[in-house]
C-alpha cells in the first residue's frame, strides 16, 4: 500500500484504452460545446476546498498487456470496524481495513469484477468472471458455499428479505438463500453486441426490476420469480458496431409516488446512447422520456432524480415529471455517479477525474487521478472509494 496524504491534483495518465465491449470515448458536438462551460467550472473549484488523497492501493497487481479490471469495492460492517472488500484481476478477493491497510487475500477461481453484498448471517456474496458465486466468511477468511452460475456476475448482488437477488451477464436472474440455495431463477433471452458492465436489479416492495441487455426491462414477484410484465425499450438491438448500440448498463431505480408526486410509483430506466423513460410501475407502460445517454444508476433524493450523462454532464431531475432543474457541464468525458457522501455529490469520469459538487450544482473540489474510471464511486464512512480501469483503489475525502 502506498500511503499518502496530499491535496495537489496528481499529474494525468490519460487512458488510451477503450473497452472491447464497453463504453465509447467518442467526441460528439455537445461534449465539443462543453469545453468554455467546463473552464469556468475550473476557475470556481479553485477557491472551492480540494480533494484529499488519503491512500491508495494497488488492487489488481497487472501484469504487462493484462485486461483492464473492473470490480465495484464494498464496504463490510465488523464489530472490529469497517472493513472493504474488492475482487481482483489476479484470481483473489482482497480485504482491506479502513485506513488502507491489507487484513487478507482470499483465492477464487477466477477474477472478480462484481460488487459484493453483506448478508444477514455475516456471510459476504460476489461473483467471478468464470460464473462462479461465493459466500465468503470474512472471519475465517474462507468460502463457505460456491454456485456455478451460467454467465459472469458483473453487477451487485442486491438484498431481499435475508436472501439476495442477482443478475447475471446471460439476462439470467437468480434468487439464493444466505446459504447459497437457490430458491429461483428467471431466463431473459440474450441481447446481442452488449457492454462488459451490467446492470443490478431493483427490488421494491416485494417485486423485482430489471433491465436486461437485450433491452427488455422486465417485472416480477421477489418470492417466487412469478412473471408480471415485461416492456421492449430497444427497437433493434443487433447493432453492428459500438457507436449504434443501445444497451441498458445503469440499474433502473424505483421512485415510489410520495417522491414522484404522482399518483403511482414510477421505474426510470436509462439506456447507454439512448433515452432515460419513466415507466409505470403497475404495467411498464411509458410515462415520459427524456434523450439522455447514461451509463451509472441515478441517486434519487426527495424529489430530485440526479443523473450523471456520457456528455460530461450531471443534472438534477425533477422526480415525477423529468424536468430538469439545474445542469452543470463538468467534463468532456463519460461520468458515472453521483453517490452521496456527508451531503456531497461525488462523479467521476472517463479520464481518470473525480469530482465533488453540492445538490444545488456547485462544484467544490475535483481531483486528476491515473487511467479511467467506469464504476461510480462507493461510500464509506470515512470518505470515497474510488477505482480504476489499472487496478488501483483510492480513498479520497
Amino acid at each position: 500500500m502506498k500511503r499518502t496524504s496530499t491535496t495537489l491534483l496528481l499529474s494525468p495518465l490519460l487512458a488510451t484504452v477503450l473497452l472491447a465491449s464497453g463504453c465509447s470515448a467518442m467526441n460528439t458536438p455537445e461534449q465539443a460545446a462543453a469545453s468554455s462551460e467546463i473552464a469556468k467550472n475550473a476557475a470556481v473549484v479553485l477557491r472551492s476546498a480540494p480533494i484529499e488523497l488519503v491512500w491508495r492501493n494497488n488492487l489488481d497487481q497487472r501484469q504487462p498487456a493484462s485486461p483492464p479490471g473492473f470490480s465495484l469495492p464494498a464496504v463490510i460492517t465488523t464489530p472490529e470496524g469497517d472493513l472493504i472488500i474488492a475482487g481482483a484481476q489476479d484470481n483473489r478477493v482482497r480485504v482491506y481495513r479502513d485506513n488502507g491497510s491489507e487484513q487478507q487475500r482470499i483465492s477464487i477461481e477466477a477474477a472478480g469484477e462484481s460488487g459484493a453484498l453483506q448478508l444477514d448471517n455475516g456471510l459476504v456474496v460476489l461473483g467471478d468472471v468464470a460464473g462462479n458465486l461465493y459466500g465468503l466468511d470474512l472471519k475465517t477468511f474462507a468460502i463457505k458455499w460456491r454456485y456455478a452460475l451460467g454467465s459472469a456476475l458483473i453487477g451487485r448482488p442486491v438484498a431481499v428479505d435475508h436472501d439476495f437477488i442477482i443478475q447475471a451477464a446471460n439476462n439470467q436472474i437468480y434468487r439464493f438463500t444466505a446459504n447459497g440455495n437457490k430458491v429461483w431463477s428467471f431466463s431473459g433471452n440474450l441481447g446481442g453486441l452488449g457492454m462488459h458492465l451490467t446492470p443490478s436489479p431493483a427490488v421494491y416492495e416485494d417485486h423485482v426490476y430489471a433491465a436486461l441487455s437485450n433491452g427488455d426491462v422486465v417485472a416480477m414477484r421477489a418470492g417466487d420469480g412469478g412473471f408480471l410484465w415485461k416492456r421492449q425499450m430497444v427497437l433493434n438491438n443487433d447493432a453492428a458496431v459500438l457507436s449504434e448500440l443501445k444497451v441498458p448498463v445503469a440499474s433502473p431505480v424505483v421512485i415510489p409516488a410520495a417522491q414522484s408526486g404522482r399518483d403511482e410509483d414510477l421505474l426510470a430506466v436509462s439506456l447507454f446512447q439512448g433515452e432515460l423513460s419513466f415507466l409505470s410501475l403497475q404495467d411498464g407502460s411509458q410515462l415520459r422520456a427524456r434523450h439522455l445517454s447514461v451509463k451509472s444508476t441515478p441517486l434519487l433524493i426527495g424529489q430530485r432524480l440526479f443523473v450523471a450523462d456520457t456528455a460530461g454532464s450531471v443534472s438534477a431531475l425533477d422526480a415525477g415529471s423529468g424536468e430538469t432543474r439545474w445542469k452543470l457541464q463538468l467534463s468532456k468525458g463519460e461520468l458515472t455517479g453521483p453517490v452521496l457522501s456527508q451531503g456531497m455529490l461525488w462523479l467521476a469520469d472517463d479520464q481518470g477525474k473525480v469530482y465533488r459538487i453540492d445538490q444545488e450544482g456547485h462544484l467544490s473540489g475535483q481531483i486528476e487521478l491515473s487511467g479511467r474510471i467506469d464504476r461510480a464511486p462507493v461510500a464509506t464512512s470515512g470518505g470515497v472509494l474510488v477505482r480504476n480501469n489499472l487496478g488501483v483503489l483510492y480513498m479520497l475525502r
